[in-house]
């Protein structure tokens, strides 16, 4: 069995070994870093010895990911904000949520409790925690203002990891001020639903945004995010048994192959981690093409405007 996180065409990659460059001058060491998957959207975020938990469900399940510096909750739907499972964790541990969310937890007798809005930073441990923008329903148990739905971004030592908590079908525009403002080496995006995937695209069309992207829509965002790795959450996991439960893994993986996007899915297991020393790598050629892609396109819009270049 290859390891956990390799890429979908099998293939694997040699981490970058750091060596001094001529002058002796050392190179400043870059944080390890791993995502692990602990099934629907719950993951645990690490970078060096500090890490946080994300979206818990299922105490089990949860527990898998060890001691951790603090919890973050994305939204307050119940399978993000589980009440049954936070009462299983460790009360000491720094429970952060969206804003408007306090009320649904300040019961549990968590030691420190803190609500965000996107935007927002808190120190954890040394980890630069912020929320950030999604678009997904609001509320608890109907759509409302509040409690606020949030992404969150993971920083440290020059490493930055995203959870984009659960998204719609509505405007995506959000995640190219997010891939502008970060540069991000992983982003968790949902591929699904408890229902199929055929459901909420009906339901995009007939009733509303969808509540839920399919996986098409979410490796459309992982490229206007420019992250270097998409692990994929939100599927095979909690499922009505109306359709396979590992369908949105494989269209995702067959769409990705399609588009030559192979190595950027890193389709984990439940329980399983996706190391960043594998990730790393040709990641500077990449980009370094990317950026000359979006001049070639910049150029392009430029000239079918007919404006005859910068500045005229």
């Amino acid at each position: 069995m290859p390891p956990a996180g390799t890429p979908v065409d099998g293939s694997s990659r040699r981490a970058a070994i750091p060596v001094d460059p001529p002058g002796g001058t050392a190179l400043v060491r870059r944080p390890r870093w791993g995502v692990t998957w602990l099934g629907h959207a719950a993951a645990a975020l690490a970078i060096d010895d500090r890490r946080v938990l994300v979206d818990p469900l299922g105490r089990a399940r949860a527990r898998r990911a060890g001691r951790v510096d603090a919890i973050l909750i994305t939204h307050s739907h119940v399978d993000h904000l589980n009440r049954w499972t936070l009462r299983g964790l460790d009360r000491d541990t720094h429970l952060i949520v969206p804003r408007g969310a306090r009320r649904v937890v300040a019961d549990l007798g968590f030691a420190r409790l803190t609500e965000v809005a996107p935007g927002d930073h808190v120190d954890v441990a040394g980890l630069d925690v912020v929320a950030v923008p999604t678009r997904h329903d609001q509320g608890r148990w109907r759509k409302g203002s509040s409690p606020l739905a949030a992404g969150y971004v993971v920083a440290r030592g020059g490493v930055s990891l995203h959870h984009a908590g659960d998204v719609d079908f509505s405007d995506h525009g959000v995640f190219d001020e997010l891939g502008r403002q970060f540069t991000l080496d992983a982003t968790l995006l949902p591929i699904g639903g408890m229902l199929p995937v055929w459901y909420y695209r009906m339901r995009r069309a007939a009733l509303d945004r969808g509540v839920h992207i399919d996986p098409d829509a979410a490796l459309a965002i992982a490229e206007r995010l420019g992250a270097r790795a998409m692990v994929p959450v939100h599927w095979g996991t909690v499922n009505l048994r109306l359709g396979l439960p590992g369908m949105p893994r494989r269209r995702l993986v067959k769409v990705a192959a399609g588009r030559g996007l192979d190595k950027l899915v890193r389709v984990l297991g439940h329980g399983e981690t996706l190391d960043g020393s594998h990730v790393v790598g040709d990641d500077a050629d990449q980009a370094d093409e990317r950026d000359q892609q979006a001049d070639h396109r910049a150029e392009d819009a430029v000239a079918e405007r007919g404006v005859g270049g910068v500045g005229a």
